[in-house]
């Protein structure tokens, strides 16, 4: 040890060089000491992720499988298909320890160009605070399209594995860890729980070394101290601690298909069961064209889900779509022939009812209820009809006629009459009555297609004139007058007698040349009748002659006018459960061919003959199946004001149950336990028939002897997917149906 004297006498103690390099080595480590007592500190086993649950879901993201969580490791397994796809989670994170952590947005990233995530907290400060948790949101979006040369078999496996960086570090306090503000913002140290005590106990440190040196004569130093200071001051301030979330992915990317498209491709398959359609096609109101992109589908692949109901594909259409058929509600995800039979509308033919001198409450249309068996007026109005010993006309009777009514003044009931049609006699009505029932699982219900089957334009899905046929009981007597021409007066209304082919008087006898008679022997009369087979015969009711009331039933542009009984059936049926589906559906032309085949040679042309024989409409005679419809009338769709549908829905034809074959039997298309109807007309004579599915399965043919229009048969309503319709999943097999987006 050295003495040093000093300037006043008074003597100064020097340490040796080895002592000071100690003391400086003592005062480094206590430089030192706050970040090595911090380091100790960090505990990362007390932050832990501990439960996540799913947020929401968009597009067609499927959960492969749920996702899982260990420490702080997730792992899930998803599958997407269109742009926009995603999937959110609630991610809890558990913080016992003492830190608050900052959540670093910038590390959870990822290589993929397809796949983004995300994650942040719900009040987007981004800070799980010490001794609580914090509730996050992890974002998983499929934000580009996969490049097509990278699919295999239409599939894209993207694995990724994603870190997610927590500290202690401010990253706000990195720009001037002195200001005040950003002290306030600063996650806390646990050592001192204070940046700012942290920041002066600092400072005094270093003052109290930089005093040494100038005492020692090493003040040369001190800009050293100062620099070291400075790199040293972040760590030591912050002393930080960081864990890491891990977040591990399997995400499946499968492009999905349109099913038009999936049914074209198995046209292309060796033996395809795809029967492909020659001829024409009327897909859209007044354009028939020659069909190119038409397949009929026979396959054991043809069973869909959509809008939560099963449905059985019958061909593609000229336009890009699929039209099917409904067939009931899967069972676990199934369409198979094994299903119970479910509730539906019954309805079935009361066909006189009487609503002279009665007030009710009657409706357009209704809704019901399958839980309470109950049915609810739509569109309601009042209505007061006459007594018996009033003054009536057809206008009276034509106030009701296509209502619905409960038979009292609420509106609601257990039984609902459709008013069908009105019978020659006053006040009475074809009506049809429907209730809730068990029925096939194949039908939404069963219904006539008419009540009236003895009127002819009951053969239309839509209807407007009527012209009941009616019996003559016993021979016709010898007096009446029969002419075979008749003038009808548009002031008077009367019609006039008139002899045709040279005969200088009328007929007496009712033959192939002679029709009209006022059923007397009077040969003007304002009722007339025109007798199409011995014992029946129909009031022109107005109809200047029999072509007049031909095209009034058929042809004419006002021809649809009243629903028939299945179309109101339908129609409720759609409102309720498939509206918001509407825009999935393609507009195409649902054909109620009513053309007659036969008339020329048939008993309702003056000249064409007097025999048993119907007249033919488009089916008849023989199995002709075609898919042009010539009539605009005939052609039904939302977008033809002269045949509009209230929905894109319909029947099938009978010409695309034929052109499907004989092997549907095997694939239970038509294998339905009631029969049903399709839109199709028969013929029309004594009474109307219309094609139909016998129960079991058979296709009824042109020879064999139908029901009339009154028998309650099977509804399965037709409808359209349009395009854009994708598959998200199944094979199309009863067991594992096809499955269409509905997002």
């Amino acid at each position: 040890m050295y003495m040093i004297k000093l300037k006043y006498g008074k003597e100064k103690v020097v340490y040796s060089v080895k002592q000071k390099k100690i003391f400086l080595i003592f005062l480094l480590c206590l430089l030192f000491l706050p970040f090595i007592a911090k380091a100790k500190e960090c505990d990362t086993a007390k932050t832990s992720i501990t439960s996540i649950e799913q947020k929401s879901i968009k597009g067609g993201t499927e959960v492969i499988a749920e996702p899982v969580f260990e420490g702080r490791n997730i792992r899930f397994n998803l599958k997407m298909h269109d742009i926009g796809d995603s999937i959110s989670y609630n991610v809890t994170i558990n913080n016992a320890s003492d830190d608050d952590y900052m959540i670093d947005e910038a590390t959870f990233k990822t290589d993929s160009d397809y796949v983004e995530y995300a994650l942040e907290t719900q009040d987007g400060n981004n800070v799980v605070k010490a001794k609580s948790s914090e509730e996050v949101v992890l974002s998983v979006t499929y934000k580009k399209e996969v490049d097509s040369s990278l699919l295999e078999n239409g599939k894209y496996n993207a694995a990724n594995e994603l870190k997610l960086a927590l500290s202690t570090d401010s990253k706000e306090k990195k720009m001037d860890i002195i200001t005040t503000d950003n002290i306030k913002k600063d996650v806390k140290n646990p050592n001192t729980n204070n940046s700012g005590m942290r920041i002066v106990l600092m400072l005094l440190i270093l003052f109290a070394i930089i005093l040494l040196l100038i005492i020692y004569n090493k003040s040369h130093l001190s800009k050293y101290v100062i620099i070291l200071f400075v790199i040293l001051s972040t760590p030591i301030v912050y002393a930080i601690c960081k864990i890491e979330i891990k977040v591990e992915s399997k995400i499946e990317i499968e492009k999905l298909e349109p099913l038009n498209k999936t049914l074209i491709s198995m046209t292309k398959k060796e033996n395809s069961c795809m029967s492909k359609y020659e001829g024409n096609v009327t897909e859209e109101v007044d354009k028939t064209v020659s069909a190119t992109k038409v397949y009929f589908d026979t396959c054991e692949e043809r069973n869909v889900i959509f809008g939560g109901f099963c449905w059985q594909v019958i061909r593609t259409t000229e336009t890009g779509g699929v039209k099917m058929i409904y067939n009931g509600e899967p069972v676990d995800g199934k369409c198979e022939s094994t299903r119970s039979n479910h509730k539906g509308i019954i309805g079935s033919s009361n066909l006189t009812l009487q609503f002279n001198d009665t007030e009710y409450l009657y409706g357009n249309s209704f809704i019901y209820d399958n839980a309470t068996n109950t049915f609810t007026l739509l569109d309601t109005i009042t209505i007061t009809m006459p007594s018996l010993w009033d003054s009536v006309s057809v206008t009276d009777m034509e106030r009701i006629f296509g209502k619905y009514t409960c038979r009292n003044n609420t509106g609601t009931c257990d039984t609902i009459y459709h008013i069908n049609s009105y019978t020659d006699n006053v006040f009475m009505f074809y009506t049809t009555a429907y209730s809730i029932g068990d029925t096939s699982y194949g039908n939404i219900g069963t219904s006539p297609f008419n009540t009236n089957y003895r009127n002819p334009s009951s053969v239309g899905y839509m209807f407007n004139k009527v012209f009941n046929i009616n019996t003559q009981y016993g021979s016709i007597p010898s007096n009446y007058l029969f002419g075979n021409n008749v003038s009808y007066s548009t002031d008077s209304h009367a019609y006039t007698l008139l002899p045709t082919n040279g005969e200088s008087t009328l007929g007496t006898v009712l033959d192939r040349n002679h029709h009209y008679t006022c059923r007397s022997a009077a040969d003007t009369c304002f009722k007339l009748a025109y007798y199409f087979r011995n014992g029946y015969f129909i009031y022109l009711n107005g109809a200047p002659n029999i072509q007049s009331a031909i095209n009034e039933m058929f042809y004419n542009d006002d021809v649809n006018k009243y629903n028939s009984s299945i179309k109101g059936v339908i129609d409720s049926w759609y409102a309720q459960n498939l509206t918001d589906k509407t825009d999935k559906l393609e507009d195409i032309v649902y054909c109620n061919a009513r053309n007659i085949t036969n008339l020329s040679t048939s008993s309702w042309d003056p000249n064409g003959g007097f025999d048993y024989n119907n007249s033919f409409m488009r089916f008849g005679n023989g199995n002709i199946s075609k898919l042009d419809c010539l009539y605009d009338t005939d052609q039904f769709a939302v977008s033809n004001r002269k045949a509009k549908l209230t929905y894109p829905v319909g029947l099938i034809s009978w010409d695309e149950l034929y052109q499907l074959g004989a092997t549907l039997a095997a694939n239970n298309l038509r294998d339905e336990a009631s029969g049903y109807w399709t839109l199709t007309p028969r013929s029309f004579g004594v009474e109307i028939s219309m094609s139909f599915i016998y129960p079991g399965g058979s296709l009824y043919q042109a020879d064999e002897s139908p029901p009339n229009g009154a028998a309650a048969l099977g509804v399965r309503p037709a409808i359209s997917l349009n395009s854009e319709n994708l598959i998200v999943s199944g094979t199309g097999t009863e067991a594992d149906p096809w499955v269409i987006k509905e997002d």
